[in-house]
């Protein structure tokens, strides 16, 4: 008789980003605007917290914290030219115990919420491609699209984020 188990799921197109826990802890630093803030605010209660993720926020940084958004007014290369992007800075063997999610000053976007949501997917392994194919009209539209016009991850994504947490 053949047994097959399966891997967790997971919809991560860039590699071993996924947190390496289900408590995710942000950290909002005070160069943060009041939109990047309260958008941040949103995409982790309204988008992320419908999942099997738990989260909360930390009123000052320490090695703990398992996402530290900030914001620049200097970014480099390619980043120039980016709203926002995720890093994890701390790897934890094939996961990653820490990312930043840095916010670009010089390129306001017009929805912190979809923003936000797109990048705190990216700290959980979610990846481009799990909204690529999603109309605006479409059950599977995803803030992951590249780029994010929406504010909640489709139910595939979420499906992945519980099986992989």
């Amino acid at each position: 008789m053949l047994v097959a188990t399966a891997q967790p799921a997971s919809a991560n197109s860039f590699g071993p980003g996924y947190a390496d826990n289900k408590a995710h802890s942000f950290f909002y630093d005070d160069d943060l605007s009041s939109a990047q803030r309260a958008g941040m605010g949103w995409a982790r209660t309204k988008s992320l917290a419908p999942t099997d993720m738990t989260t909360s926020v930390n009123s000052a940084y320490n090695k703990q914290v398992d996402v530290w958004g900030y914001a620049t007014w200097r970014p480099t290369g390619d980043q120039r030219s980016w709203y926002a992007w995720t890093t994890c800075i701390k790897q934890a063997g094939s996961k990653c115990d820490q990312h930043t999610i840095v916010f670009n000053h010089k390129l306001p976007h017009s929805n912190y919420k979809s923003l936000s949501c797109h990048e705190i997917g990216h700290s959980v392994g979610l990846g481009h491609h799990s909204g690529k194919n999603s109309s605006y009209s479409s059950a599977t539209r995803s803030c992951l699209r590249g780029n994010p016009d929406h504010t909640y991850y489709s139910s595939h994504d979420k499906s992945h984020i519980n099986g992989r947490y």
